[in-house]
């Protein structure tokens, strides 16, 4: 995909990065907001440099994983300390080191920590400044060492044995790599907003983490890349009132070469929206009535003050629907809001024809 106008989040995260390491960073944002784009674009332009050493992990690639594939993805048997990534040696990402004689299916917490120290350390002696980077962090949150999380058959009732919390104990270990010994940058990027909410209420990061927003495309920024696209005035305002997100642009050219007009591109896209939300609102368990409620609220605004607007009594409904990805929930700003323009004409559309 092209690379659009995010000259303001580009410039944030090329300068954070040649800062000294202080505090962990999440950068978080609605969902195909271009939090990833502008991450690759930063590690793409900072890689030529020799004293920047980037180890960046997309989880998303894979499976909720499992304790072992953590460790494989994670690691790379070597002599070496850290070493460049098979897969991504064009884009200069490196990957932790580890033994050849290592079993990664006999590994603690604590040898897996003390190895990310060590290929961290090997970084800074070699003088040069590492930087960590995991998208979607979040999908660590079910693995767990010495120990696990497991369902007794008879009763079915899931028991937390004796273990440690993997990602639990990775924030611990990025503060200290951070705020203590200001050695590694750890930047942790997510679309998960509940998981965001969980961290900036834990009250061991409060004063050890950060957080920057990519959000929706800017107007002004959506109305140059139209015309520099060659979309005339009237479809560019047409435009303007829907679009959002950087993959619309790239969805609305193609149609627009395969003879499709910028009207029947942006209906489609509202029916389908449309569509799957009526779906996830008639399987759900949930009660139908209370989710419209909830979705009543943006009928007229496409965004709401969470403290001001929400009852405790809709809470269960709100979450639903930020899990599925209708709604955003901004917790460091206290802003709820749909996930593109284009699910607010969605929403809108299902309440009306209700």
């Amino acid at each position: 995909m092209k690379f659009y106008n995010r000259e303001k989040e580009l410039n944030y995260l090329k300068t954070y990065v040649q800062l000294e390491p202080n505090s962990i960073l999440f950068v978080y944002g609605p969902k195909s907001s271009g939090k990833t784009t502008v991450m690759l674009k930063v590690i793409e332009e900072l890689s030529k440099r020799d004293d920047l050493v980037f180890f960046y992990y997309d989880l998303r690639e894979y499976a909720t994983p499992t304790k072992e594939e953590f460790l494989k993805i994670f690691f790379e048997k070597s002599d070496k300390k850290y070493l460049l990534n098979k897969l991504e040696i064009n884009l200069g990402i490196y990957k932790f080191g580890i033994e050849e004689n290592f079993d990664f299916n006999n590994l603690s917490l604590n040898d897996v920590f003390t190895k990310i120290n060590e290929s961290i350390n090997a970084v800074v002696k070699d003088g040069k400044k590492p930087i960590l980077i995991i998208d979607e962090l979040q999908k660590l949150k079910n693995i767990y060492f010495n120990g696990g999380i497991r369902q007794n058959p008879s009763d079915f009732v899931t028991r937390t044995y004796s273990s440690k919390s993997l990602l639990n104990e990775l924030f611990n270990l990025f503060v200290h790599l951070t705020k203590v010994r200001h050695l590694c940058h750890v930047i942790c990027l997510t679309s998960d907003t509940l998981f965001i909410e969980e961290i900036y209420r834990n009250s061991t990061l409060k004063n050890a983490s950060k957080y920057y927003l990519i959000d929706w495309l800017r107007k002004g920024s959506i109305k140059n890349i139209l015309k520099e696209e060659g979309f005339n005035e009237d479809e560019i305002n047409y435009c303007l009132k829907y679009l959002s997100l950087p993959y619309e642009i790239v969805d609305l050219i193609e149609n627009k070469k395969l003879g499709l007009s910028v009207e029947e591109t942006i209906r489609q896209w509202i029916n389908v929206e449309a569509d799957g939300l009526k779906y996830l609102i008639d399987t759900s368990d949930l009660d139908e009535g209370e989710i419209y409620k909830v979705l009543s609220k943006f009928k007229d605004r496409i965004k709401i003050d969470y403290k001001k607007e929400i009852k405790k009594l809709e809470m269960k409904y709100l979450k639903f629907l930020i899990e599925n990805e209708i709604l955003f929930y901004d917790v460091i700003n206290g802003i709820i809001k749909p996930t593109s323009i284009i699910e607010w004409f969605a929403i809108r559309e299902i309440i009306k024809s209700r």
